[in-house]
């Protein structure tokens, strides 16, 4: 009986649909990005909001000395969500020159009042939109 292994198959079909990397080019505001480079952005900043936003917690938690710092966490990482998103989104439209685009101002506003009612879960959705404009 032939040894045949699926191992190598199962390696090389996997290579072969996420050889292209959905976390690239990040930090470059003007790259044009398809939809699943914008679903890797979305992820991205996702994370940093919340690391950003635990870290702050924590370090006004100590110096502040809160009685209750499960919800003075909740307030200070809702804060910095809506603040993150904002500034995104604007930097987005900066580096795209998409500034003189009253809709996409709309959508750049729109994040940060989503971000107030669902964090950087809401917040980020037009943002990762702007970022596959062009």
């Amino acid at each position: 009986m032939p040894k045949t292994s699926y191992i190598p198959n199962v390696v090389r079909n996997f290579k072969k649909i996420y050889n292209k990397n959905m976390f690239k080019h990040l930090t470059n505001f003007s790259y044009k990005r398809n939809a699943k480079e914008a679903i890797g952005f979305y992820i991205a900043y996702l994370v940093l909001i919340m690391i950003v936003g635990a870290l702050l917690a924590s370090a006004l938690g100590i110096v502040m000395d809160t009685s209750d710092s499960f919800t003075f966490g909740l307030k200070v990482g809702n804060v910095t969500a809506i603040i993150i998103t904002t500034v995104v989104a604007f930097l987005i439209l900066k580096e795209k020159k998409l500034l003189s685009n009253f809709g996409y101002i709309l959508l750049a506003l729109l994040s940060g009042i989503l971000a107030v009612f669902l964090g950087g879960l809401g917040g980020l959705i037009p943002v990762a939109f702007l970022t596959t404009r062009k």
